[in-house]
């Protein structure tokens, strides 16, 4: 029987169906399914826990209200940025943690993780996307690694990811300097597995991906991801250690203190 949990109020909702398709879907369209901690901390908790047991054939991430996620939701770290004068190191380790720890949460999964992108796919919600192993995607949608736009530098394993995928040219474009890679782009090059008209064409495509992986040996699932992540893979987790020690240090900026606070500007007026 079908299993279902993560109430709405949580920002994740998530099921698995009798086939073994896991689904875990981003619910926060009034912040554009941008992740705080809170949705952040539920999805980890789905993917490291029922997508790890031995019933799960498959993991379907995607996003509710048109968009996959804009990324972190930086009004509490505004809000404790204005309060305590700036960021300390203690809780830029706090927040930067998080987004490893989600990029560990997707890569630690055994079996296939499909991102179903439609819209923006933003900062950590890029990489959330990047982290998985098939990435389909509408043709209106866009990834966006804005870090270095507001002092930051990406994290969540993108800068293994990308320059995996798309190689180091194109990825330091992307990255150093911020640009937005529409979706037709981005197949082109390489970064992402399937590209479809719509969002209704999305959900048919991933619903025939969803089929083919239900009728498919776990066990051959299973050993082909394990291979391909041994080759492409390697060194994720020093990745991850990099990412932390640079954004841990950047979000303690001056320019990066100077983004927040004009973002809590913005927010006032």
């Amino acid at each position: 029987m079908p299993s279902s949990g993560g109430a709405p109020s949580s920002g994740i909702v998530t099921e698995v169906d009798d086939r073994g398709i896991a689904r875990a879907t981003i619910h926060r369209p009034e912040r554009m399914n941008a992740l705080n901690g809170t949705a952040a901390a539920a999805l980890v908790a789905f993917l490291t826990t029922r997508c790890a047991e031995d019933d799960v054939r498959a993991v379907i991430i995607d996003g509710a209200g048109g968009n996959f996620s804009t990324g972190a939701d930086i009004r509490d770290l505004a809000a404790d940025s204005a309060r305590n004068g700036g960021i300390d190191e203690s809780s830029a380790a706090s927040v930067i943690g998080g987004g490893s720890t989600l990029a560990r949460a997707v890569r630690s999964v055994a079996v296939p993780v499909v991102a179903s992108v439609d819209g923006a796919a933003v900062g950590i919600g890029a990489s959330l996307a990047f982290a998985s192993d098939l990435i389909i995607a509408t043709r209106r949608s866009y990834f966006l690694l804005a870090f270095t736009n507001i002092g930051l530098m990406p994290d969540g394993g993108a800068t293994q990811t990308v320059a995996t995928a798309i190689g180091r040219a194109r990825a330091n474009r992307l990255v150093l300097l911020g640009e937005k890679l529409y979706a037709p782009e981005a197949f082109d090059a390489g970064l992402i597995s399937g590209l479809v008209e719509d969002r209704a064409a999305l959900d048919t495509e991933i619903g025939g991906v969803a089929t083919r992986f239900a009728q498919s040996s776990s066990q051959a699932l299973r050993l082909a991801k394990a291979a391909l992540d041994a080759n492409t893979l390697a060194g994720f987790e020093a990745t991850l250690t990099r990412e932390t020690d640079g954004q841990t240090r950047l979000l303690q900026s001056h320019e990066f203190q100077a983004a927040i606070a004009a973002f809590s500007t913005t927010r006032r007026h």
